[in-house]
């Protein structure tokens, strides 16, 4: 039923359709990344088909940032097409 009235909401482009759009691809990052990513990860915002990232820990954020290629294909692959572009990753935010 979400996804359905999501779908609705959506096909407007209206605010709220969008806003309900970028809450699903922000919980998309959980499916994209797997379950030991996502305990020390979170997905922010997506501005500009940039999704921004918060992490534990410095050292997180600089292991993903060597893997930010494959999880921008991981995540554009779950979701169905060219959401994002780029990952930026800030530690403890």
């Amino acid at each position: 039923m979400a996804d359905k009235l999501a779908e609705l909401l959506t096909e407007g482009r209206s605010g709220f359709g969008r806003a309900i759009e970028i809450c699903r691809l922000l919980e998309a990052w959980k499916e994209a990344v797997g379950e030991r990513v996502s305990q020390h990860t979170e997905a922010v915002k997506i501005r500009n088909q940039v999704l921004y990232v918060s992490t534990s820990s410095p050292a997180w954020a600089q292991e993903l940032t060597f893997l930010k290629e494959e999880l921008i294909k991981k995540f554009n692959v779950r979701t169905g097409k060219e959401n994002i572009r780029d990952i930026k990753f800030s530690a403890g935010g």
